[in-house]
């Protein structure tokens, strides 16, 4: 688990990068997650101020999702021949029939978008 922070105000300013150096601001809306690259002490000083507030996140575990997506006839084969095989089953498709993985150049994602094909 890790904290991150959220913002509790209407808007919250913070300024993002090193207190001796150059520094960017950034307005956040409430309930949008504070960027990295803040100042521990301003952190502490928003918090203190009630205008933003520390929540504790599960990690994402990337891996866990990929373990457990079961590639069937695709275990194995290599990114290139899964879009090739995109390719040739987008041709003649359009609209919603063509199939549009999430992350186009994500192999989990692919395998996903082909087997949810395979299924209709």
């Amino acid at each position: 688990m890790s904290t991150q922070h959220i913002a509790s105000a209407a808007f919250v300013k913070v300024s993002i990068g090193s207190p001796s150096g150059n520094r960017v601001a950034q307005l956040i809306q409430r309930g949008g997650v504070i960027p990295g690259g803040i100042d521990e002490a301003q952190l502490e000083r928003l918090v203190d101020r009630g205008l933003i507030e520390a929540v504790d996140v599960e990690d994402a575990d990337e891996t866990e999702e990929e373990e457990t997506l079961d590639e069937g006839v695709y275990k194995g084969v290599n990114v290139k021949d899964l879009k090739a095989d995109l390719a040739t089953r987008n041709e003649g498709r359009e609209g919603d029939a063509v199939i549009t993985p999430a992350e186009p150049g994500h192999r989990p994602q692919i395998v996903a978008a082909l087997l949810a094909d395979d299924t209709k």
